[in-house]
């Protein structure tokens, strides 16, 4: 059983370690092993198709002084810039105090390289020496730091609860940078973007644009046609960030099976003759023996669309909105392990959806829900850099057949109703509907006022059935059931 107060009182008990930087220093690794080293004001954008040496020398809280190397990976970064990049880190490495080595890809950088870099991050798509001038940076706040990262040119990729950097070309030699604040933007994220728009800015000035105030020269940018309305409005979970930014922290995590290890002897004895080549299992599911399965939530951070596995089931947690991921592939995992996952997983994320609510004294029930299929639009904003082709479940999802892998059609069942109807006695659907029983009489046997006779539009003649009346309304034919579907109804 997850114990989520512990969980998360573990998680809230971990305090950010504060130290003095001494040193910082920020180097590009081409392909051809050449090294770049980058000016002060550019330490702190990283190209995507390019590898980074990042070297952090500081003293901790005791005074000791240590020095601690990243490499950094971009997402289309060649694999030889980046084994260049390891033998240059191993020979800066030998110094005194040196901690070993980090290796970060990109979208996967924790809170000790966004501090070495100092507090903010910019991504950019290609390469520093191809850049383009005309870009779009989507600015948010992230373990306790800053990131801006390139997002696609077009009115869809603002959004409410983030500052966006807008960077288009006049002329040639002239480029007007603008920002723009969502409704639901942390002050935090806005002066982070003034910071670094003074450092981008070529002309040195940033024209602020506040969401609903947009005029016809900045929806210019993004194309003939563009309008207001193509903004998605701020949704409740984006209301929800705004009244409490410090507060309103992303977390995923997964819910799986607590396995246990094996070890070197007993897969050994449990090993097929010398013909099957596979390694002995270093691990072994409870349920292969019979046993009581256990289950762990175990949190993953930072996440990006790649940390999801098909096979899976993960919980969302983003403050005011709580989701339940549930892989293509989660239903085809052994019965036993699967029930006492999504049993689990149930749970941990109602009493997750609660805590939030208890301290500070507001509704909690009803921010959760189970997405069956596609991508509601606020959770593809939860994710740095989405990438639309890719969806949540990447290429097993598409394999699997996931209906609305890319976010066209959207299927979420509200938590507290799939809470209800997983517990053990209660009926949902047409099963919850009061009993009844019929019986069988024999005909003509029901009573006058029980009993109804056919009308039809032809005429009947007199004593052909009781009561039965021939005449029909002056002018009018009446309608028949085809009528009706037809869309006719005797006129």
């Amino acid at each position: 059983m997850i114990d989520t107060r512990a969980l998360v009182g573990e998680e809230q008990g971990r305090p950010a370690t504060e130290v003095k930087t001494l040193r910082r220093s920020t180097q590009e690794i081409l392909p051809d092993g050449s090294v770049v080293t980058l000016r002060q004001q550019e330490q702190y954008t990283l190209f995507d198709s390019s590898v980074y040496i990042c070297t952090h020398t500081y003293l901790t809280p005791t005074s000791t002084k240590r020095t601690q190397l990243f490499i950094w990976s971009g997402t289309t970064a060649p694999h030889s810039a980046f084994s260049h990049a390891q033998t240059a880190a191993k020979n800066l490495a030998r110094g005194p105090g040196t901690l070993p080595l980090q290796t970060i890809t990109q979208g996967h950088e924790p809170a000790p390289f966004l501090q070495a870099l100092g507090g903010i991050l910019i991504t950019h798509r290609g390469s520093r020496f191809h850049a383009s001038k005309q870009y779009v940076l989507c600015g948010r706040q992230h373990l306790g730091h800053i990131v801006f990262d390139e997002v696609d040119l077009g009115l869809g990729s603002l959004c409410a609860g983030f500052v966006f950097l807008i960077s288009y070309p006049v002329t040639l030699q002239r480029t007007e940078l603008y920002l723009w604040k969502g409704a639901a933007c942390a002050m935090e994220e806005v002066c982070a973007a003034r910071l670094v728009g003074m450092e981008i800015s070529e002309m040195g000035g940033i024209e602020e644009v506040e969401q609903g105030g947009e005029d016809p020269k900045f929806l210019g940018i993004f194309g003939v046609g563009a309008v207001r309305e193509g903004i998605a409005e701020s949704s409740a979970m984006w209301e929800g960030k705004a009244r409490a930014p410090g507060r309103s922290e992303i977390r995923l995590y997964r819910v799986e099976e607590v396995v246990q290890k094996v070890s070197l002897f007993a897969g050994l004895l449990s090993r097929r003759p010398s013909w099957n080549s596979r390694p002995p299992p270093s691990t072994r599911s409870a349920s292969q023996d019979g046993a009581d399965i256990k289950v762990e939530a175990k949190r993953i951070s930072p996440f990006t669309q790649t940390d999801l596995e098909a096979e899976g089931i993960y919980v969302l947690d983003a403050y005011t909105k709580l989701y339940i991921l549930v892989g293509p592939l989660f239903p085809s995992t052994p019965e036993r392990v699967r029930d006492a996952l999504l049993s689990q997983t149930l749970r941990f994320a109602e009493e997750l959806a609660r805590f939030p609510a208890e301290n500070e004294g507001w509704e909690g029930s009803g921010r959760g829900f189970v997405i069956l299929g596609g991508v509601p639009r606020d959770v593809k904003m939860l994710f740095r850099c989405w990438d639309e082709g890719r969806g949540l479940w990447g290429t097993a999802g598409l394999m699997a057949g996931s209906r609305g892998t890319r976010g066209d059609e959207v299927m979420m069942v509200r938590l507290d109703e799939v809470v209800r109807a997983h517990k053990p006695g209660v009926n949902v659907g047409n099963d919850a509907l009061p009993e009844f029983t019929a019986q069988a009489i024999p005909a003509g046997s029901a009573p006058k006022e029980a009993t109804f006779l056919p009308n039809s539009t032809e005429a009947v003649s007199e004593g052909e059935g009781e009561g039965a009346e021939a005449k029909a309304m002056e002018g009018s034919t009446g309608a028949t059931s085809g009528d009706v579907h037809k869309n006719v109804g005797g006129k």
